[in-house]
């Protein structure tokens, strides 16, 4: 497993802002211990990973095959993030051993950084695209659907339940607009001098029209007029190229672990 960098370190930090923040939905649970993770409460929809992996090298077999049969019931999520300041060194070759199969492949989601004096904001004269801040319910709602229908294919967030988001100081909600029509999102969370981008969609039908550039680039000057002195996400496909133009650089490539219900002897 790659070494964790100061640069790791804080985009692992960012993920466990980020993963933390569907708790306060009141409709996912969040569980801290060796192993962190959410779940939504039982007949709710949302999010269900574990991340932030601290096991004793000693007994970890003996503590991955227990949350196995927490995954078995339904308890404990059957998808892992691994990111590199995840212990033992080499939790990726346990976990394999312990049912795990790694759906991780070459270059498929790199985590990647931006600092203040890499930043290239884009910009596009005569552009029709309206970006602004999301700051009532209306609005939010307009919000989540793009969300699910353009990022997650499914009803993975509702607007009652998260409209904390709105209210809270660190989080900050994003939309772009043109003729009326809201057609890409963004949010990001700060934490002191380092944040996160999240959130980036646009509608498929209009998409390669520069909406998620020029509402990412407002968001991200955002961060930085507040202080922001890094800024962190997790990208995939084509966005990495628009992230680079944007001057993010990869820090290490995200690693996904699902758990196969392996039969105990």
């Amino acid at each position: 497993m790659q070494k964790c960098s100061r640069e790791g370190r804080i985009i692992a930090s960012n993920y466990f802002n980020y993963y933390k923040a569907f708790a306060r939905s009141g409709i996912v649970e969040y569980h801290e211990g060796p192993v962190s993770w959410i779940i939504p409460r039982k007949g709710k929809n949302g999010p269900s990973l574990a991340f932030r992996i601290h096991l004793n090298e000693e007994n970890a077999e003996t503590e991955l095959k227990a949350l196995g049969r927490g995954i078995q019931k339904g308890e404990v999520p059957k998808l892992w993030i691994v990111t590199p300041d995840a212990s033992p060194d080499h939790i990726i070759e346990i976990m394999e051993r312990s049912g795990f199969r790694n759906l991780s492949g070459e270059d498929d989601e790199p985590a990647m950084l931006l600092r203040r004096e890499d930043f290239l904001p884009y910009r596009e004269e005569n552009s029709r695209i309206i970006c602004r801040s999301v700051s009532t319910m209306d609005d939010f709602r307009t919000w989540v659907d793009v969300v699910n229908t353009a990022l997650h294919g499914w009803d993975m967030i509702d607007a009652d339940h998260y409209f904390t988001w709105v209210q809270e100081e660190a989080v900050r909600i994003y939309l772009a607009e043109t003729d009326g029509a809201v057609i890409s999102t963004c949010a990001t969370i700060q934490n002191g001098s380092t944040a996160s981008l999240e959130f980036v969609s646009t509608l498929e039908q209009y998409r390669r029209k520069k909406a998620a550039a020029l509402l990412s680039s407002f968001a991200i000057a955002d961060l930085l007029n507040n202080g922001a002195e890094t800024v962190t996400l997790s990208a995939c496909g084509d966005s990495v190229h628009l992230y680079r133009r944007l001057g993010f650089q990869k820090i290490f490539n995200n690693t996904i672990l699902e758990y196969q219900f392996v039969q105990e002897e």
